[in-house]
Order: C-alpha cells, then sequence, then structure tokens
C-alpha cells in the first residue's frame, strides 16, 4: 500500500504484500556500519510509516465492524435485549469502566439522563458506549444497569481500543446463540404443527386456503399445457390440427395447408375464449 524508499535493503512480509519493515532498523544500520545519527534517521522513519500503517488498519476495521453491525441486524431484531459487554484493564484510572455495544432502549428509566444517555436511549440501531459505575444513582437506591452511567463513543475509538480480534469473537458467539435459537424455535413449531394435523385429521377437518387468482389462472395455463383441466381439449385439439396440416400439406400443397392451418387456429381461439368465459362463470 505504501511505497517505502529508505536505506539499505527491505525485507518484504510472509504474502509479499503491504510495506516492507526490517525487523531491527537499528541492527541493521549498525550492521551495515551507520553511524547514531544514520541510527536515529532509520527509527524515525520507520515510526512514521508505522504510524500511517495504524491508522490505515484503524480505518478498515473500524469500516469492517460497521458493515458487520449493519449485516447483523437481525440478532438486535431477534432480542432487542442482547448487550455485548467488554471489560478493559485500566492501570491508570480511578474508577473502572467498561464498553458495551447493543440498544440502550432499556435504559429508559434511568434516573437524570445525560445529553448523551438521550442519545443513546433513542437509538434504534446498536450503539457504543463506555460505561461505568454512577455514585449519586448508586445511593438513590438505583441497581444494576440503572446504577451506571453511559458515555456513547465514536465506533472508531471501540475498534482501537477493542481491537478487531474481541469484537468479532463475541459478535460471532451472538449469532451463533441466535442462529441456534432461530433453529429451536423453528423444531417447536414444527412439532406444534404435526400435532395440529393429526387432530385435524382425526376429526377429518381439511384445510381449504383461498386462492390466489393469479395462482389459479397459472394452474390453468399449466394444465392446457399438459391436457388437463378446462382447456384439456385444446392440447389434443392443438396436436390434430398439426398433423391435419402436416397431411394435407403433403397431398395437396402449401396452400391449401395454409388455409386449413388458419382455420384451425381461429377455431382453437374461440374455443379458449368460449371455455374462459364459462369457467368464470359467464
Amino acid at each position: 500500500m505504501y511505497t517505502m524508499e529508505c536505506p539499505g535493503p527491505a525485507r518484504g512480509g510472509p504474502n509479499g504484500g503491504g510495506p516492507r519493515l526490517p525487523p531491527d532498523p537499528l541492527r541493521k544500520v549498525a550492521a551495515q556500519g551507520g553511524s547514531i545519527f544514520e541510527t536515529f534517521q532509520a527509527i524515525a522513519y520507520y515510526q512514521e510509516e508505522q504510524g500511517r500503517i495504524a491508522a490505515d488498519l484503524l480505518e478498515r476495521e473500524t469500516w469492517a465492524v460497521s458493515r458487520m453491525l449493519t449485516a447483523g441486524a437481525p440478532i438486535w431484531n431477534q432480542n432487542p435485549a442482547l448487550t455485548l459487554s467488554f471489560p478493559l484493564e485500566q492501570s491508570g484510572e480511578s474508577v473502572p469502566y467498561r464498553l458495551e455495544l447493543g440498544l440502550f432502549s432499556r435504559l429508559a428509566a434511568l434516573s437524570a439522563p445525560t445529553p448523551g444517555e438521550q442519545e443513546l436511549i433513542a437509538s434504534t440501531t446498536p450503539c457504543w458506549a463506555r460505561v461505568a459505575p454512577h455514585l449519586e444513582r448508586h445511593l438513590a437506591g438505583c441497581t444494576e444497569e440503572l446504577a451506571c452511567s453511559y458515555v456513547p463513543i465514536p465506533m472508531a475509538e471501540a475498534v482501537k481500543l477493542l481491537g478487531l480480534d474481541r469484537i468479532v469473537d463475541q459478535l460471532e458467539a451472538a449469532t451463533r446463540a441466535a442462529g441456534q435459537a432461530v433453529l429451536n424455535e423453528a423444531r417447536i413449531q414444527e412439532d406444534r404443527q404435526a400435532r395440529l394435523l393429526a387432530i385435524e385429521r382425526m376429526f377429518g377437518w381439511e384445510v381449504d386456503p383461498k386462492v390466489d387468482p393469479e395462482t389459479a389462472r397459472r394452474a390453468r395455463m399449466t394444465l392446457a399445457l399438459l391436457g388437463g383441466g378446462s382447456f384439456g381439449s385444446l392440447a389434443p385439439g392443438a396436436v390434430c390440427l398439426g398433423l391435419a396440416t402436416g397431411a394435407l400439406y403433403m397431398l395437396s400443397g402449401f396452400a391449401q395447408a395454409l388455409f386449413v392451418f388458419l382455420l384451425g387456429i381461429a377455431l382453437l381461439v374461440t374455443w379458449g375464449l368460449y371455455v374462459v368465459h364459462t369457467s368464470r362463470g359467464g
């Protein structure tokens, strides 16, 4: 992705693509007899390139997570209360916090919500939030999720803090759980349907669904092609017309055969219109 011009030969990655960085610029320059000033330059150069690479990777990872959340909308449609929680290790933070991904409409009963919390509650798509204990809400008697504070954060910040692997792992686990829930529901419905059909047969009940007119029309046309239904006589009539036309062409010539063919087509069309009219109750 980047074209890099640096002193000394470079070593490519395992796949032959991407930036080519030597594993140890200090050792590389020292092996070539470079001065300490050249070593400082090499370090600064690679630090700059690594910063560019890190920014590019973060942008692409953020895009990937965004697309996954868009495609994963059915997971939250199935279970709006689904929340993915990501604990963080904070060495310099006085108050521990975690990141959460999900729908926050469940926080409608939150005491004195901030504008950011109101934004989270009103959102209909999964959002990222920094969650920390809220002392005042805890002293007011709130418990569990209502005793916390919620601060919305950009997706890029969440990806940078957590890394792509942690996010994908939890999304995959949630997807498997949602798929299993759908499968279980399908099995329950199959069992209910089988039980109901057994009872209906026991009492001699039959389901009489309403037939869509368009479906009925297509069925009649199919029957006509197969030689059945109200149009059943059209199929053998067309076959007889073809045979008669062929025989007349061989015996009398093209003009007489064409006349008989056109006359037969007219008779078949007339018969078809009559059948349609009578089948409609006209």
